[in-house]
Formats: structure tokens, sequence, C-alpha cells
């Protein structure tokens, strides 16, 4: 489940976000996760390797990248126009160096810690005013515990906030290694029945649920919930996630639900990969509501969105 943590591939690093943490900060995408979730809207954070992303619609038909692939995996037919054979491809990505239209993209840089905090590092005037500062994210970041203890040791000791997004399917051994320098932990819970949970995500949710009732004990933790229609919205779904963070409440006092959304459709084309939740629809704001209603009955602090 842990990947090497010297070098990990970076597949965004995204600046002024207000939505995962307090204040203004900078996320940090790491590459690599170790569930599989039906709905999730980064595709391209699943593998621990780079891999390519074509957007057909951004191609001006120009030709250069046809002599850049070193395994012929593009031409040109007569008939149809240029073709992409993604069987043949490699992810060597090649031709992402030679696609100024943007068509074609890398996903997953191999980014030194140095490399990290020079990008990290240009807005600290932001988390400085704004009480903000780094979160980790993926992907699954503790799926490179030793860069991620390295990286928030350092902020810490800038006095800039940290925070962490976790699916908390990792050892709890990776968890010990960065609490002592986090400030907040974002902790997802998806599904409460194991069967379902590993039906929809790829696997059981025991470790998951034996880590944040250790977790919470030790580090300020709020838990975030997606709301999937059909797999974890019904009432009894609602009343088991309540019941269960309820046996926290010593620590935990506020929860996030997440309404679902398809707006990582387009990178699951432009991976090649089929989107096997293409038919479920958007919560209502009404069913936001009552969830969110619901919630509050156990006594938490529901917030609607990130």
């Amino acid at each position: 489940m842990v990947a090497s943590a010297e070098r990990p591939l970076i597949f965004d690093i995204q600046k002024f976000s207000v939505h995962d943490g307090p204040g203004i900060r900078t996320v940090v995408f790491f590459k690599g996760c170790p569930l599989r979730c039906r709905w999730c809207a980064n595709p391209e954070s699943h593998k621990y390797t780079p891999e390519l992303m074509f957007y057909p619609d951004k191609c001006i038909g120009c030709g250069v990248c046809i002599k850049a692939c070193p395994n012929g995996c593009i031409g040109v037919d007569h008939k149809t126009g240029m073709f992409f054979d993604r069987d043949r491809c490699t992810d060597c990505c090649v031709c992402t160096e030679e696609c100024y239209s943007g068509a074609r993209r890398k996903s997953g840089d191999e980014m030194s810690l140095d490399d990290i905090k020079k990008e990290v590092d240009k807005d600290m005037v932001f988390y400085e005013t704004s009480g903000g500062g780094i979160t980790f994210s993926g992907g699954e970041a503790m799926c490179f515990p030793e860069t991620v203890r390295e990286l928030a040791e350092y902020y810490k000791g800038k006095k800039v906030t940290t925070a962490l997004e976790t699916c908390g399917y990792v050892p709890w051994e990776s968890y010990e290694m960065v609490i002592p320098y986090m400030d907040l932990v974002m902790f997802d819970l998806k599904v409460m029945d194991d069967a379902k949970h590993r039906e929809y995500t790829g696997g059981s949710n025991r470790l998951i649920l034996d880590n944040i009732k250790k977790l919470y004990k030790r580090v300020n933790t709020v838990v975030r919930i997606p709301i999937i229609p059909g797999v974890n919205d019904s009432e009894k779904d609602i009343d088991e996630f309540g019941r269960f963070v309820s046996t926290m409440k010593d620590g935990i006092n506020t929860v996030h639900i997440l309404p679902y959304h398809d707006l990582g459709l387009s990178k699951y084309n432009a991976l090649g990969r089929e989107y096997l939740m293409e038919d479920t629809k958007a919560p209502s704001d009404e069913r936001m509501a009552e969830i969110k209603k619901h919630l509050e009955g156990f006594g938490f602090n529901v917030v609607t969105g990130g």
C-alpha cells in the first residue's frame, strides 16, 4: 500500500484553495491511490506511474506527435484522419513534450522535496495573512508518509498550518509518522457496510474505521462523507454514518457532506477508461438539506461542501 517516498509523482499543485483547510492554501496532489472509488473525480491520481491524457477536441492535427511517438501509436488514416492506438501506448509521454495545443498532457511529474518547497513557498505571504498553509492530498498522500512527514515538519517550523486529506486505507504506522506535524486531518468515510465498500471502492473499510478511531484522539479530525446517490444516501446509510461518528464525539464535532458530481468524466475519456457512474445524477439541494438535518440530529456541526 505504501510506495517509495523519496521522489513521489505529483500530478497537481493547486494554489489559492479555500476548501481544503483553513485560510488560503496550496494543495499538493500526490499520484497513486490504494482504492478505486467508482465516483472518483481524479482518475489520473490512481496509478503510481506517469500517464498520458489525450483530449482530441484540442488536437489541431499538426502531426508533430506522430514523429515524436517512439511506439508508432499515432498516425494518419487517409479516410478518418489522425488516429491514436492507446493499446500500444506505454505512457512514455514523449509526445506531450512536443504537443503545444494541450491535446496531449502528462499526468505525474517526479518532484524532489526542494522542488515541492519551491512551489509552495511562493505563496508564503498568503498563508501568513490568512492562517492558511499546505494541504497534502492525492490520490493518497499517505502512500508517501516519509515525504509528507518531512514537508509537514518543515512547514510547521515556519509556523504554517498543515492539513491532510486521506481515504484512511493505509497502515496505521504511516499516520504515526506524520501526526506530530499535522494540524488538521480531513478523513473520508465512504460506505459503512463492508461488502458494499468493497464493491464500490475496491477495498475493505475495516482498516479505515480502525484508523480513524485511533487518529481522532491524536489530531484535530474532520469527517468528510461523499454523498453518492444509490450508494450511500439512504436513510439507513446516513443513520449508520451518524451512529458510527457519534462514538467519537469526544473529539470529532464537524462533518462535511460532499454532493456527488461528474466533473471528472472528461478525465476518464482522456485516459481511455470507462466511467462506471455515468448514469448517476447529483443529489438535489433538498436531499442534501435532509441529510444535513439528519446528521445534525446526532449533535454534529454539518457543513455542505468542502
